[in-house]
């Protein structure tokens, strides 16, 4: 193309404001200035008539809204929604044809509502949207979370919280043991079971038998448990408990004499034996009995205090539990003396004392089985009254007694 056919500069400012814009100037037969040249490209010059209807006249239009992102020519038909994103908005106008300079240009009011020259799609925002924070933006959120709590580490607090859980785990499970655990356990109670014996539970002692041949056995675990009672002169079958079971009898039976037990002679340590010829000779009694065959079966057993102790020991209750029965079938006018005895080991009036408090303790477990106190006097007789010699320790096992007498009939 030519140099004819481009257009030419603007012209300076001065000159450019009194020119009237799309006018075309007259045509002569002299050869045209380059001036005065039409731009090829230009549209044909409108009436002058139309020039009310040039678009920079107009009211700027609203453009706020979904669609202020979009260019809308004044006069044209609005477009449907497709073709609002392909408007080209990087059109330049040319200052010849507006008639003001670009600052004047640039100055009108009408322009401040303009709203940005370029959309991105859709796709493109989400993009840019929901970019992930980067690593120093992570460091310096924690940083601010940090400074936040105080300027204490993060370790600490995951430390804290570590320590509460374990806390609340414990809590918990003591919750759960005090309120399930324990009900876990129950106990049973053990009934018709030998005064003074020792009840067992898996082969440990558990409880000893109280004076109404009872036993309680507590804080046993669920599961089968096996019961087993001692008893000198008593033999009890063994007992098989379950689950939350609340009582069980016992089976028992008294030990007689043997055929080679010699009743008549009782030697030091024999105290078993001493029993069972005891129990022997009760039961051999036909009633009506008199007091002298009664105190002559009760005089067999053989009552051995710990040294210097007037108390009655666990495993002789029993035998003076079923003494007690038969003083009790005597007529009420009898009085019977229980006198304690020593050997000449000690001091005589320490012995004397002894043998009053082990005669004393003898009566109140008769009277605690039955027998009508009245019907009992006590008596201590200290190491004056020997049964043999005291030379021997058998001599002084045999003279260490309790010896029943007739007061009264």
């Amino acid at each position: 193309m030519s140099e004819d056919n481009k257009i030419p500069p603007p012209p300076p400012p001065d000159d450019f404001t009194k020119t009237t814009p799309n006018i075309p100037a007259p045509r002569s037969s002299e050869p045209a200035a380059d001036w005065d040249k039409t731009n090829y490209n230009l549209p044909k010059a409108s009436d002058s008539a139309d020039w009310g209807k040039t678009v920079t006249n107009l009211k700027p239009i609203d453009t706020s809204g979904d669609e202020g992102n979009k260019t809308f020519y004044a006069g044209a038909k609005t477009p449907s929604t497709p073709e609002w994103g392909l408007t080209e908005p990087n059109i330049k106008i040319n200052d010849a044809n507006v008639g003001m300079s670009p600052d004047e240009f640039a100055r009108q009011e009408s322009f401040d509502k303009t709203t940005p020259y370029f959309q991105l799609p859709e796709a493109e925002k989400a993009k840019y949207q929901q970019v992930p924070p980067t690593p120093t933006e992570v460091a310096q959120k924690q940083a601010a979370e940090d400074s936040t709590k105080g300027g204490i580490p993060s370790w600490v607090w995951i430390a804290a919280g570590g320590m509460t859980f374990l806390f609340l785990v414990i809590v918990v499970l003591m919750a759960a043991y005090f309120l399930y655990g324990r009900n876990t356990s129950y106990e049973v109670r053990v009934t018709n079971v030998p005064v003074g014996s020792s009840v067992k539970l898996n082969g440990s002692p558990i409880a000893v038998s109280d004076d109404r041949g009872a036993a309680v056995l507590q804080n046993i675990k669920s599961g089968e448990h096996t019961v087993t009672i001692e008893h000198p002169t008593r033999s009890c079958d063994t007992i098989t408990i379950r689950d939350h079971v609340k009582e069980v009898i016992a089976q028992c039976k008294e030990i007689k004499a043997a055929s080679t037990d010699d009743c008549g002679n009782i030697k030091f340590g024999e105290d078993d034996k001493a029993e069972r010829c005891y129990n022997t000779a009760l039961d051999a009694l036909v009633e009506p009995f008199t007091p002298e065959d009664l105190i002559k079966a009760l005089n067999i057993l053989i009552i051995n205090f710990a040294s210097g102790s007037s108390e009655v020991p666990q495993k002789r209750l029993a035998a003076l539990k079923k003494g007690a029965e038969f003083i009790q079938k005597l007529p009420s006018t009898v009085v019977l003396e229980v006198g304690g005895h020593t050997d000449n080991v000690g001091q005589p009036t320490s012995n004397q004392s002894l043998s009053d408090s082990r005669s004393g303790s003898v009566k109140d477990v008769l009277v605690r089985f039955g027998v009508k106190a009245d019907m009992l006097q006590t008596k201590g007789y200290g190491p004056t009254k020997p049964l043999t010699t005291n030379d021997t320790e058998d001599g002084k096992y045999r003279n260490r007694r309790i010896e029943y007498s007739v007061l009264r009939k």
